[in-house]
């Protein structure tokens, strides 16, 4: 009987250092695991911010000046031709009739049956009678007018046609510039500020935002 007790309490005691070996192990494995997460909680789960500025675009809308042409009329003087007559002295040959006295013998026949008793003055003479001495013809010396052309200089009135010029005013149409405020849209870029969750130690990029004081302190 008393052998019977001892051995049962033999086998309480072997169990129960069995189990206090298995729990021992138990805590030991949970131990680890538990520090093991601890370990990369702590070096994975932590979080700074990390600030930076990034680029960007946007649309601006800007005031330029521009030169824009335009038409006007702008007046100036030229020189205008138009056709005129000028009035000049030329001295000119002419041919100019200038008369003279001449003198011409003229013959006078009597009519058959008659005769010249006298051929009437001391110009004129007998130059034919008849068989009785009867003058029947008569020759005179009379005077005439001549007239003889000679060449003399004279001063002579002319016109010609000639070109002058006379001032005009006159418009064209000329283009000119003026300053023309417009508007466009630009594309610029700016810097804006950025933050972003990184890991405390290894400085990657952290879904999360986890921030433990004294490591924000220390930062």
């Amino acid at each position: 009987m008393v052998e019977n007790i001892k051995n049962k309490k033999k086998q309480i005691l072997k169990k129960e250092k069995e189990l206090f070996k298995k729990n021992k192990s138990n805590i030991l494995f949970f131990s680890g695991v538990f520090v093991f997460l601890l370990t990369m909680f702590i070096l994975f789960g932590p979080t700074k911010t990390h600030y930076y500025e990034v680029e960007v675009s946007y649309t601006d809308t800007e005031i330029y000046t521009e030169k824009e042409p335009y038409e006007t009329q702008e007046s100036y003087q030229a020189q205008e031709p138009y056709e005129s007559v000028e009035y000049y002295t030329d001295i000119v040959p002419v041919e100019q009739s200038i008369p003279y006295t001449d003198y011409e013998y003229v013959v006078y026949n009597a009519d058959a049956g008659t005769y010249y008793t006298d051929c009437g003055s001391s110009s004129c003479g007998c130059t034919y009678s008849n068989w009785v001495g009867n003058c029947i013809q008569c020759t005179c010396q009379v005077p005439i007018t001549r007239y003889i052309t000679e060449i003399v200089y004279q001063e002579v009135q002319k016109e010609r046609p000639v070109t002058k010029y006379r001032t005009v005013t006159k418009y064209r149409t000329i283009t000119k510039y003026k300053d023309v405020e417009k508007t466009r849209e630009l594309i610029k870029t700016k810097m804006e500020p950025r933050e972003t969750e990184v890991n405390w130690i290894w400085g990657f990029k952290m879904p999360w935002k986890l921030q433990i004081p004294y490591i924000s302190k220390n930062e």
